[in-house]
């Protein structure tokens, strides 16, 4: 009987030991399975960080695209901003690339009929001191900047008659006159948007009441430059048509 009772308690145990060995081994096995896994997710959260990483490095974001029309000042060499009317400022820079013309400020003659060839050297010069220009940029890079042949530098002479020599803009404006100097205007659009233009004893100009007349006249009256300019320092609704800078027309709206 002792013998029977040993001989379980030898079995139980080698059973204990067997069971023991199994388990331990399944732990192991699970611990390495848990730790292989996490080792490659690890490394996977790793490659997909350092492809972000290098991405954005090297990625460079584009820059803008647009053509803009205001006064290009130096901010350092070859880079510069283009500013509107209002005073909003676009930075960008030139390459070999970059088409520069001028017309008097940059290089050239301001009496010629077409721009000149300038150099980047000349431009920085003519851009510290601001000058008018036409810029067309691509990704953050001019493409050309054309001097505009309407800016700062003409005048008027003592009968009215603009000075300078610079081909200025042309067209049919219709909105807000202002005063800027003696024969020197501005027509604003209703988006607020303003155009230079000078004026000269050629100049036509028609009132309904505001410049000169009678606003419950049919027909617009003549009215002289010193009208106009009266009438402008408040400001004035008009039809302006400008020939190269110059208004051929400011009739008053009725």
């Amino acid at each position: 009987m002792l013998r029977t009772h040993r001989r379980k308690a030898v079995l139980a145990a080698v059973a204990l030991v067997a069971s023991t060995t199994l388990l331990t081994a399944c732990q192991d096995g699970g611990a390495t399975g848990k730790k292989s896994d996490g080792a490659a997710s690890s490394a996977q959260e790793k490659d997909k960080a350092g492809g972000d990483d290098s991405n954005t490095k090297a990625g460079g974001g584009k820059g803008v695209s647009g053509t803009w029309f205001g006064n290009v000042s130096y901010l350092a060499p070859g880079k510069y901003t283009v500013s509107d009317q209002k005073g909003t400022e676009q930075a960008f820079f030139t390459s070999t690339e970059t088409d520069i013309q001028g017309a008097g400020e940059i290089c050239g003659d301001a009496e010629g009929q077409a721009a000149t060839p300038c150099t980047e050297e000349q431009l920085e010069a003519a851009s510290k001191n601001g000058v008018s220009a036409e810029v067309k940029i691509e990704d953050g890079i001019a493409v050309s900047i054309v001097e505009d042949h309407a800016s700062e530098g003409g005048g008027t002479d003592e009968e009215g008659d603009v000075t300078g020599g610079k081909k200025g803009v042309s067209g049919t404006w219709f909105g807000n006159v202002s005063y800027l100097a003696p024969g020197k205007y501005t027509v604003s659009d209703q988006k607020g948007t303003e155009q230079a233009f000078f004026t000269s004893t050629e100049t036509d100009i028609q009132g309904a009441g505001e410049i000169c007349g009678d606003a419950e006249g049919q027909a617009a009256t003549p009215c002289t430059e010193e009208q106009l300019e009266a009438a402008s320092k408040k400001g004035v609704s008009a039809e302006v048509k400008i020939e190269d800078g110059i208004a051929v027309s400011v009739v008053e709206d009725h």
